[in-house]
């Protein structure tokens, strides 16, 4: 139900198959950008920029790591959230186009330029997590956007939930603890 740019190969994986979207970075980004970062959510282009920025170093720092399997970069958040063309957005396209190319280095090699949605009010340092990617710039830092709200009381230990479920009971208190 997904419409896709470039072209969809499919491939032999063990015993079944893999569907593999083969398309060039640009148009891989216009997937990707608006997927993690949402323009209409966060209508600001400068931002939108940053973000396609990262996203585009983040393929140039870990393209290949997914060849065994068949394909260069995943499409989740294990590597980038790819949605294609259905999310592309006028604002987001314009963010990757204007930073066409564009790429961070640190000592001459693509940077490290891990994201996420929300940090809870600092961020680790990567060296804890990521040991091999220790860098003078992924540092914790405080996440100066973030504000605490009262949520209300945790539900009951229930069946174990996905990632996705998860972040569903956590809204549906947000929502509820804010009267919406």
């Amino acid at each position: 139900s997904k419409t896709y740019r470039g072209s969809l190969e499919v491939r032999r994986r063990n015993g079944g198959g893999a569907v593999v979207n083969v398309l060039n970075l640009e148009s891989y980004l216009r997937g990707v950008v608006p997927a993690e970062l949402g323009p209409k959510t966060f209508p600001a282009v400068e931002a939108l920029k940053a973000q396609a920025v990262a996203a585009r170093t983040y393929v140039a720092a870990h393209l290949g790591e997914h060849a065994a399997e068949g394909w260069d970069l995943c499409d989740s958040m294990q590597c980038q959230v790819y949605e294609g063309v259905g999310v592309e957005h006028p604002l987001s396209d314009r963010a990757v186009l204007e930073t066409r190319g564009r790429i961070l280095t640190y000592r001459g090699k693509p940077a490290q330029t891990f994201y996420h949605s929300t940090c809870a009010g600092h961020t680790e340092s990567a060296a804890f997590q990521f040991p091999q990617a220790a860098a003078p710039y992924l540092e914790g830092v405080p996440c100066r956007a973030e504000k605490e709200i009262e949520g209300g009381t945790a539900p009951a230990p229930g069946q174990w939930l996905d990632s996705e479920g998860r972040l569903a009971l956590v809204g549906e208190a947000l929502a509820s603890a804010l009267g919406r």
